[in-house]
């Protein structure tokens, strides 16, 4: 078995995404690879098929097809057909949350549920026409920021329009115990993570005890519910940080946290920096 190969945002070539191609005929240097990215990976065939692992849920790909791999998921490519063409795009959590374009948690826990997208042939083309563009103004050129961030909101705009329709109409699918608390894990998730870290507060909701949600979550997402807690929190922390104009004791206030001093060693230990530092990158 291969090591995980870890790519972090900040080895992204602009620093904020990068692109891959995946082709059937170079498949013996990718296949069998556990990559972990600390971003979100797009991902969208053009042709032929494709096995995939997220965490430990297979899945197969076809063209016409999109995926999205949520950050520090782990991804396994294990099979292939020889005329398969998947275009990546990789991209940074602080990119998307820079862009007018709500990626709160209902889209997470959607996305959770169902990585695995269909798309029309229309849309797909659209999206193929788009990433051309996108690589054309993948450069250090001072005139191409802009121009990629003009691309980059229709392409992602793309792909979200088919999050919930596709997270719906697999609704009515059977889902095993795990995967529905998982599923009602993030709902109620999304409500509280502001006010509420504790994992017993979302247990005690489930009527359930601490330590069989988080093994629920573990098995069905890869991560423990306090995982995805202090997650949500750093997300929320870093989206503050980078678009608003608020303090740092500000920004802990509303995420309630005791002091700001206890805020600061949270992002200090979940970012590997302080609050200030991370504004100022």
């Amino acid at each position: 078995m291969k090591d995980i190969r870890k790519i972090r945002t900040e080895e992204l070539k602009l620093g904020n995404f990068a692109f891959m191609d995946l082709t059937g005929r170079d498949s013996k240097e990718w296949i069998g690879q556990p990559t972990l990215f600390d971003g979100v990976v797009f991902g969208f065939c053009l042709s032929g098929s494709f096995l995939f692992r997220i965490n430990h849920r297979e899945f197969r790909m076809t063209a016409n097809e999109v995926f999205i791999c949520l950050p520090r998921h782990l991804f396994t490519a294990t099979g292939c057909s020889s005329d398969l063409s998947v275009k990546l795009l990789l991209v940074s959590p602080e990119y998307l949350y820079a862009l007018p374009v709500s990626f709160g948690f209902d889209w997470l826990k959607h996305i959770e549920a169902s990585p695995r997208l269909p798309l029309p042939a229309e849309k797909i083309a659209d999206l193929t026409a788009l990433y051309t563009l996108l690589e054309r103004y993948d450069t250090d050129n001072k005139q191409a920021p802009p121009i990629r961030d003009a691309l980059l909101l229709p392409f992602l705009l793309i792909i979200i329009a088919q999050v919930e329709p596709a997270a719906t109409a697999s609704g009515g699918s059977k889902v095993s115990r795990q995967e529905w608390l998982t599923r009602r894990f993030f709902e109620l998730m999304s409500e509280h993570f502001e006010s509420q870290r504790q994992v017993s507060f979302y247990a005690d909701r489930l009527c359930i005890t601490a330590k069989r949600l988080s093994a629920a979550v573990k098995e069905t997402s890869g991560h423990t519910a306090l995982e995805w807690l202090n997650e949500a929190a750093l997300v929320e922390a870093k989206r503050c940080l980078r678009t608003t104009d608020l303090t740092v004791l500000q920004i802990s206030e509303a995420l309630h946290f005791s002091t700001a001093s206890s805020f600061v060693r949270f992002f200090r230990q979940h970012a590997g920096c302080t609050p200030l530092e991370y504004r100022r990158r």
